[in-house]
């Protein structure tokens, strides 16, 4: 009896020091939280603090979060990836703004064996990349697809673009012309100017002589307020449809809401759309910050949950049995409804939004800046399986 009693109390002691000596999930989150741009990823490491403590526990202990600031800077990214995953042991890091900086922390996933779920980075290079990065939320090729598609069929047939003169302009360029030609638009023309200029007359009055029906500013930031600026000042604006490629809800609150008005983006999310938890999720964040969440704030709240979700399901924090299960993974929720991560490609796909910027006169309630007018179909909106020709490894 004594025998049988000692043997069950070693069983005990042994188990218990299994359980309770078990590493806790440890998530790593990165984005530029200093600067200018410090509002964007302020807004989601608030989401990404959110998702931790509503989702709770994971494998019997509280799931930790390791949050830091790239300052937008590649080589400051990278460096802190390696610090997240080295010291910090993290077994995964989700956000990442700049695709300079996205491309360089999934490079690090692949050296270091670990997950990396990029929700910040619209860059299409992070699709197929490697088999530890998943790309989650926007990305270039449904940005200016959703535009142009959407668009031709609803704004008008006949397009002028203004274009940002480096990679991610040139290649919304490629992807929105290709999208206008299929739906029968006409591109008129385009101009590429430089990151960063201040005077965008010259190039709001040649679009004008165009004579479009729609102009699309494939800018972001300063360069989307300089030129949306010149084409109220010019009075394009009272002539033509205005289409952006990205516009923040920085942007409006910097720039005004008058400026913007009427325009026209894509979007993956807005906290106004018809996914089954969206309001909820956005009072929850509203009570909390005092501000609605961005769409880049919902993916990161998103891919956070729908981590550790699988983690749970699995019962392990293993790498390559969490890759296994994020493959293929469907599911329904406040950002995706429904959504899906394709197995071939690690390509995170959804429906996308076309937004309307209300009129002053229409909002209603605090940041209720965008009206849902229409909507793209997963398949029609994010690029095929295979398109850029890599294959995962």
């Amino acid at each position: 009896m004594k025998t049988l009693y000692l043997v069950l109390t070693v069983l005990f002691i042994l188990t218990a020091s299994i359980v309770f000596g078990a590493e806790p999930v440890k998530i790593g989150f990165m984005s530029v939280l200093s600067g200018p741009l410090a509002p964007i990823g302020k807004s989601e490491e608030n989401a990404a603090v959110m998702a931790v403590e509503e989702f709770g526990p994971v494998l019997g202990q509280k799931v930790q979060l390791f949050p830091k600031d790239h300052q937008y800077n590649p080589g400051l990214a990278n460096e802190r990836a390696k610090e997240l995953y080295e010291k910090d042991k993290v077994d995964m890091i989700v956000a990442v703004s700049n695709s300079a900086a996205a491309l360089a922390v999934s490079d690090q996933a692949a050296r270091h064996k670990k997950i990396f779920i990029s929700t910040s980075a619209g860059t299409t290079d992070l699709i197929a990349k490697n088999r530890y990065t998943f790309k989650y939320n926007y990305n270039d090729y449904m940005l200016a697809t959703t535009v142009g598609r959407w668009g031709a069929r609803n704004l008008g047939k006949r397009w002028y673009t203004i274009t940002s003169d480096y990679a991610w302009g040139h290649d919304l360029l490629k992807y929105f012309t290709a999208a206008l030609k299929e739906e029968g638009g006409i591109h008129l023309g385009n101009d590429m100017v430089p990151v960063g200029t201040s005077d965008y007359s010259p190039y709001i009055l040649k679009a004008t002589k165009a004579e479009p029906d729609v102009l699309v500013l494939l800018n972001v930031g300063k360069d989307t307020a300089n030129s949306t600026k010149a084409a109220v000042e010019y009075g394009l604006k009272k002539k033509v449809k205005i289409v952006h490629a990205l516009l923040f809800e920085l942007d409006i609150k910097s720039a005004g809401i008058e400026t913007f008005q009427d325009d026209y983006v894509a979007a993956s999310w807005n906290w106004q759309v018809n996914n089954p938890g969206a309001r909820e999720f956005s009072e929850r964040y509203y009570k909390k910050h005092g501000d609605r969440p961005t769409f880049m704030a919902a993916a990161v709240y998103s891919a956070v949950w729908q981590y550790l979700s699988v983690v749970k399901k699995l019962g392990t924090k293993d790498t390559e049995k969490v890759i296994k299960g994020l493959e293929g993974h469907k599911f329904v929720d406040m950002f995706a409804n429904p959504g899906y991560i394709r197995p071939e490609d690690h390509l995170q796909v959804a429906p996308a939004f076309l937004l309307r910027v209300k009129k002053p006169s229409e909002v209603k309630e605090k940041e209720d800046f965008f009206e849902v007018v229409g909507t793209l179909p997963p398949e029609k909106a994010h690029p095929p399986v295979g398109f850029f020709g890599r294959t995962l490894k």
